[in-house]
């Protein structure tokens, strides 16, 4: 098995090397976004310590909804990005799917959210109370910088989807040439020696 995913990772060439190195590069310019998430979510916390006593526990709690779920969010999109960087750099299948898989599922949560916002006129509404009042502020950053923001969502969502696309391609081309050693490892040659020894004469 070990002597398979060896000879995985050797013989696709320099395709699948230039494809890693796409991954790992998208990988790294996304890794602003996630980081800037968290830097964010920080930022927030830090604000209310200054008011209020803060602990562990208290990120659970209705009052730091939002800062808790912006951090939630940028930790999980750092722990996808470094799966896909490490599936880039391993590559073999089994770390392309432990990337792939949530991916996908990160992107149809993106797309039905901004289906659902775009859809509801109201749906700020339906949120609970931001007792750190930073969602109104992001609010009104984003209102006032809209045609910035568009841009920026969609260069994150383009670059989700081409990793996304590269990181499928690549389990495409792994899977081929497992399924060539298959079948190379199944043909067998059987060899007849070229000299047959003769039984002595009676």
């Amino acid at each position: 098995m070990v002597r398979r995913q060896s000879r995985e990772g050797r013989g696709l060439g320099w395709p699948a090397c230039c494809l890693g190195f796409l991954l790992k590069l998208l990988a790294f310019l996304q890794a602003f976004a996630a980081v800037s998430a968290l830097i964010y979510a920080a930022w927030i916390l830090s604000r209310w310590a200054r008011h209020h006593q803060l602990h562990l526990r208290d990120l659970l709690s209705p009052d730091l909804w939002f800062p808790s779920l912006v951090m939630a969010a940028g930790i999980f999109y750092c722990l996808l990005l470094l799966a896909g960087y490490l599936a880039a750099e391993i590559n073999t299948g089994c770390c392309l799917c432990f990337y792939t898989i949530p991916a996908m599922a990160m992107m149809l949560l993106e797309a039905a959210l901004a289906a659902h916002l775009a859809l509801n006129q109201h749906w700020i509404q339906e949120l609970p109370e931001d007792r750190t009042g930073e969602l109104h502020n992001l609010l009104s950053f984003i209102h006032n910088n809209l045609d910035l923001c568009k841009w920026v969502a969609l260069a994150i969502f383009a670059m989700q989807a081409l990793s996304l696309l590269l990181a499928m391609t690549l389990r495409a081309m792994l899977s081929a040439r497992t399924m060539d050693y298959d079948s190379d490892e199944d043909f067998v040659v059987i060899r007849r020696p070229l000299l047959v020894a003769q039984p002595p004469a009676p």
